[in-house]
């Protein structure tokens, strides 16, 4: 993947002139000019030039490799939060999961997509083994996620949410019902039907006629 178009949006609260004055600290703490820093992560200079003085924004590849190559903390990177090495490493793989479970969700709510509303039914109830290898459709679909960093802030807050978790099965179910959990708040409200869900139950009765009567009341008062 090219670690040179992928741009993303930083999230809001993240300064850009912060981050990349960070970047900047970094080439010069590495001790290599510009050029041999950009070979080490297998950019252009003009493009980590570019990044250094704020003028672009690089995506996760970019940012995995300063982690594996210099050790850099992406915490840091973003937010200029902790020190700049951080205290552990990146877990790549729970990372990328996280950004799979983001795109499959918003399929299945967003994009009102069948099979990958199947698919989520078979995580959330714990029955992907049911799922044959030979589905066509299935492939299909994980093959079009566009697991990009449209949602960055979104998994970043996810992962550094989870890394208390040490049960790995609780961890990645949790993950999932708080990414179906974000994309469930955006859908548009039905309030008419909330209120009657809120009220489910009691002896309360919605009246849209004016003439009906309502607990022993004229609805339409005079």
């Amino acid at each position: 993947m090219n670690k040179e178009n992928q741009d993303f949006s930083m999230p809001s609260q993240l300064a850009l002139d912060g981050f990349a004055g960070r970047i900047a600290q970094t080439i010069v703490h590495s001790g290599l000019n510009q050029t041999e820093f950009a070979g080490k992560l297998g950019v252009s200079p003009g493009f980590l030039s570019d990044v250094a003085r704020g003028n672009k924004r690089p995506g996760t590849e970019f940012l995995f490799s300063l982690r594996s190559v210099f050790g850099i903390s992406i915490d840091w990177l973003l937010t200029g939060l902790g020190t700049r090495t951080g205290t552990s490493p990146i877990d790549l793989q729970l990372f990328k999961t996280i950004q799979l479970q983001i795109a499959l969700v918003q399929a299945a709510i967003e994009c009102n997509n069948p099979y990958a509303k199947g698919l989520l039914n078979l995580l959330r109830n714990e029955s992907i083994t049911d799922l044959s290898n030979d589905d066509a459709h299935y492939k299909d679909l994980l093959n079009s996620l566009d697991t990009d960093d449209a949602h960055l802030d979104l998994a970043l807050g996810l992962y550094n949410g989870c890394l208390g978790n040490a049960d790995t099965g609780a961890r990645y179910k949790d993950l999932l019902e708080s990414v179906i959990a974000y994309f469930e708040t955006k859908q548009p409200l039905d309030k008419l039907s909330a209120l009657m869900r809120a009220h489910q139950g009691g002896a309360v009765q919605i009246n849209l006629n004016h003439n009906s009567r309502n607990a022993g009341r004229d609805f339409h008062e005079k």
